[in-house]
């Protein structure tokens, strides 16, 4: 077999590895004695001591050894790859003598020209273009189409990078998506620090604008109120020209004047001249509109917001930059220390919007600096696609070629054709629009998760779903960043017809048979590039949607571009298997689609595939929690005291037991009793090993439903420590950052119980740590985001502290005035596992200096201003913090109550006592005041201050 090695290892550092190569490459598995330690890992032996981890693959049937790691002195535990603290006996592992008995996983591609590869969530190895690509230096400019590896070639790339790094893009779910490539199979960078954000998030990093965002939803119900006559009535143009032409391209402006707006060239805006006006007459009436439903444009703010940003990045990467405006592309670059320091990739070919972008733009915009040299060497191409089948790519080469016989080329870069590598075949099927056809495809696809249904607009889409069942039929601009095994395209002709024979217009099948060349338009006054970019962009955009097959659908199919594509007989047949996917698919694909915002078709598969459903219960929150209170306190009623009773107990609210005792409830006075009744009541189905009591809940009403005490199952199997439940759930799509009543999330949950029961942080915690750990959360300090990465020592601090403040935090108030010390956290994680925390992290030296580093009054790089300390060695939370619960911002001291600090007995496990002396409670109260002084007094100070 082949032998090839991972690009981190550091080759000179391993003893005997040239040795071990050539067993490998001679299939001598005795004599490298080799044993397998986990899933698709083996190690083999470089001496007594020392060894080597590595993988076994196969591509186009022929075998390769993927050597990943160096393991020193037998140190598994080290590993990235295995899991953490793994205690392997090695003489209890048999050995594997012949690779014959082991069975290799698929590559999709390895390059034979060379023996390194590069790893994220997946093996890596480029090709030639792009391995060139890998060994440039930055600036670069780096366009491929869908499926090229641009994505994975930047974050390559990115791992070189020292210092403060951003990766930024406009989708919030490709920078989520791009984090966790990044640093998949436990990847660390200690040269690096890395911040992943989206282009809202980047904005908000400089400073969190007041309101929110103008969305085009929102613009359009506006619009539909505003608008008078029929001129000037398309919604989707105007908001595009207001964002693309008159506040995107300026970088000296917020918006161009309207003497600038109407002195435009021909080829600048998609608007008449004889419209102008009248375009620029309804843009100061959506200024106002942004004004008085306290909305803003993120272009507007992006330019307002150039004063007020510092430079901060020593490396950026702008990933589908084609998607920003030229003002949101200058503030990310402004935000380098050294200008030339960037990488950008994008497809212009892959705008669905009219935002007049081109590569020419970027270079003018950007490349007039002498220290960047030549705007063309900067500029690298990748045209091979591994996603789309041969069949697909084809069509879409041919859209490519009507696209730039018609209109010439935008810019030299985007003249390119795409090269299929895939090696999944597939087809293009022409169909006819009759209700055969549509039955027989929908019978046959509605129950699947791997066939989408693609339409232009908006409009169209209630036509679709009258003969597709399916919940996946998408609009262009949702559609944009999906990808389906299968693609039904549905009238995304008909209804434009006269679009699309205006973009055929003049285009023959002889053109379609020579190279793609670059040439200008040849009537500088025709605007139609301008006008119809949008619509041969969307087709090209749907089509490459498609990995495998296409099936195509126009009710007016006799149309010269479908002729051109060489589709001009449709078939009134249809043969195609049964595809039918599991509930635990759809489970799955609903969870997936809401993590890209595709609310929609998310609730379209709860209800109609899932057929989830509403709770028929009260959930004590908010109002219902007040009602209960005068019910039980107030008016003495039995039922709500008993409510309430096992409420308090949930949430160890000692305000709430102190309450009943007084209101005479006798089962007050034996909480430890109370308490083995509430589990047996309402959490019997979480005390199994098994998960399928709680997972047939979860089928009738969704991973995220509310029990009556307003928490999800997540929460309630983080609370009991069940590992299987949690996995379940974990697996169902379940959302780890809702809080519960106290402000807690699963997570916090866990690390509150694992803070008091050695049991639990010893055998549940490691575990139930990695399902629930977020990859980041998000706190705004001084009104600017921050995002702390799972990976930082802050954002364990941060959970830590919160999973702590009804547990530790009302003992410290009361003996001696104080608040969180290093020694709490030095208790509260000594029998923490390593892979939650390592040794080093729990020493109080390394606690301590976290804690002084991050003083909201220090001011100092990498400061993130999460603690305010009320006397030496004791801390609270900043005051001024605020996280981010639900896409709101909400105050720490509004999510977590000083108010509800329930004191904690002595005795660790005996927590829920009612005994707290009179003096005991009466110092608490003095010492919450106190703080709370402090708390309000930082607060105004800092109010005035900005």
């Amino acid at each position: 077999m082949q032998v090839l090695l991972y690009n981190e290892l550091n080759l000179k550092s391993i003893p005997a590895l040239s040795k071990l190569i050539k067993f490998l490459e001679n299939d001598d598995f005795h004599s490298a004695d080799v044993k397998k330690v986990g899933d698709n890992l083996y190690r083999a032996k470089l001496n007594r001591s020392d060894r080597i981890l590595f993988s076994i693959y196969q591509h186009l049937g022929k075998p390769y050894a993927l050597i990943l790691e160096y393991i020193k002195n037998h140190e598994y535990e080290k590993s990235r790859f295995l899991k953490q603290n793994i205690n392997l006996d090695e003489s209890k592992i048999p050995t594997i003598k012949t690779p014959d008995e082991l069975k290799a996983e698929a590559l999709v591609y390895v390059n034979p020209n060379h023996q390194s590869f590069n790893l994220l969530d997946k093996i890596v190895s480029f090709d030639d273009s792009q391995q060139s690509v890998y060994a440039l230096q930055p600036p670069l400019v780096i366009i491929g189409s869908a499926g090229s590896g641009k994505t994975a070639l930047t974050l390559e790339k990115m791992k070189h990078a020292i210092g403060d790094v951003l990766y930024v893009t406009q989708s919030a779910y490709l920078v989520k998506n791009s984090r966790d490539l990044y640093y998949a199979h436990h990847y660390e960078n200690e040269d690096q620090q890395v911040d992943f954000l989206s282009f809202q998030e980047f904005l908000e990093s400089i400073h969190v604008p007041e309101g929110k965002p103008v969305t085009f939803q929102r613009f359009q119900q506006w619009f539909s109120r505003y608008q008078q006559g029929k001129q000037l009535n398309d919604a989707h143009k105007l908001f595009e020209e207001f964002r693309g032409v008159i506040t995107g391209p300026a970088t000296d402006k917020s918006w161009l004047s309207r003497e600038d707006y109407l002195a435009l060239g021909i080829k600048e805006t998609i608007f008449l001249q004889e419209e102008r006006d009248a375009v620029y007459t309804i843009f100061e009436k959506y200024l106002k509109f942004l004004q008085e439903n306290k909305l803003y444009d993120s272009n507007i703010i992006s330019h307002q917001y150039l004063d007020k940003l510092q430079a901060r990045y020593d490396f950026v990467i702008v990933d589908e930059v084609q998607d920003l405006t030229n003002i949101q592309l200058y503030l990310i670059i402004k935000s380098l220390h050294q200008a030339h320091d960037f990488i950008l990739c994008g497809d212009s070919n892959q705008i669905v919007h009219p935002n007049f972008f081109s590569w020419s733009k970027v270079k003018s915009l950007f490349y007039k600096r002498e220290d960047l040299g030549s705007a063309e060497n900067l500029i690298r191409i990748l045209n091979t696609n591994y996603r789309n089948s041969p069949q697909v790519t084809e069509i879409a080469n041919k859209i490519l070629k009507i696209k730039n016989n018609r209109f010439g080329s935008i810019d030299k870069e985007s003249h390119y054709l795409v090269e299929s590598n895939g090696h999944t075949q597939g087809e293009v099927v022409f169909l006819q629009d009759n209700n055969h056809i549509k039955q027989e495809l929908d019978k046959k696809t509605k129950a699947s998760t791997h066939f989408a249904v693609i339409v232009m607009t908006p409009e169209q889409k209630p036509m679709a779903q009258q003969h597709f069942s399916t919940p996946l039929v998408f609009t262009i601009q949702e559609a944009k960043g999906l990808e389906y095994d299968n693609i039904i395209l549905y009238n995304f002709l008909s209804q434009e017809e006269q679009r699309y024979r205006e973009i055929s217009k003049g285009v023959t099948l002889e053109d379609l048979e020579k190279d793609i060349k670059f040439s200008r338009a040849k009537d500088k006054t025709d605007k139609s590039l301008e006008i119809y970019k949008f619509y041969i962009n969307s087709l090209y955009v749907a089509l490459t949607r498609a990995i495998k097959n296409l099936y195509w659908i126009e009710s007016a199919p006799k149309q010269k571009l479908l002729n051109l594509l060489g589709l001009d007989n449709a078939r009134d047949t249809l043969e195609i298997a049964d595809n039918n996917s599991s509930l635990d698919d759809w489970r799955q694909e609903a969870h997936k689609l809401e993590l890209q915002g595709k609310q929609e078709q998310a609730e379209r598969i709860r209800s109609e595939i899932l057929k989830q459903k509403t709770p028929d219960w009260t959930v004590i929150a908010g109002e219902n929690l007040e009602e209960l209170k005068q019910k039980a306190l107030a008016q003495n009623n039995k039922k709500a005291k008993l409510e309430l009773f096992e409420y308090a107990l949930v949430y160890e609210d000692r305000k709430l037991l102190n309450s009943l005792l007084k209101a005479d409830f006798k089962p007050a006075q034996n909480p430890d009793k109370g308490l083995q009744l509430l589990q047996q009541k309402h959490y019997a189905a979480y005390s199994f090993k098994k998960p399928d009591a709680v997972i047939k809940q979860v089928n009738l009403y969704g991973p995220d439903f509310r029990n009556i005490f307003n928490q999800t199952p997540l929460m309630v199997a983080a609370w009991t420590g069940n590992i299987g439940v949690i996995q379940a759930l974990f697996e169902q799509g379940a959302d780890t950052e809702k809080v519960d009543e106290n402000g807690f999330t699963a997570l916090q949950i866990a690390l509150s119980q694992a803070s008091r029961d050695q049991n639990y942080a010893s055998k549940k915690l490691a575990e139930t740590y990695r399902l629930l750990e977020p990859t980041s959360i998000s706190i705004q300090v001084d009104g600017r985001l921050i995002k702390l990465d799972k990976h930082q020592m802050e954002f364990f601090m941060l959970n830590m502290m919160i999973a702590l403040f009804y547990r530790a935090l009302p003992e410290k108030i009361i003996h001696m005035a104080g608040a969180f010390s290093s020694q709490d956290f030095v208790d509260a994680v000594e029998h923490f596992p390593h892979s939650v925390l390592p040794e080093r992290r729990k020493k109080r030296a390394y606690l301590s200096s976290i804690l002084a580093k991050n003083e909201f009054s220090k001011d100092a790089k990498n400061n993130r201003k999460l603690f305010f300390r009320i006397k030496r060695g004791h801390y609270l939370f900043n005051p001024n913090l605020a996280l981010k619960v639900n896409d709101e911002w909400v105050n720490i001291y509004d999510l977590l109550s000083i108010d509800k600090l329930a004191y904690q007995h002595e005795k660790k496990e005996d927590w829920w006592r009612v005994d707290m002396n009179e003096r005991s409670a009466e110092v608490l109260e003095h010492n919450k005041d106190y703080i709370k002084k402090q708390i309000s007094n930082i607060q105004k100070n800092n109010a005035k201050n900005s």
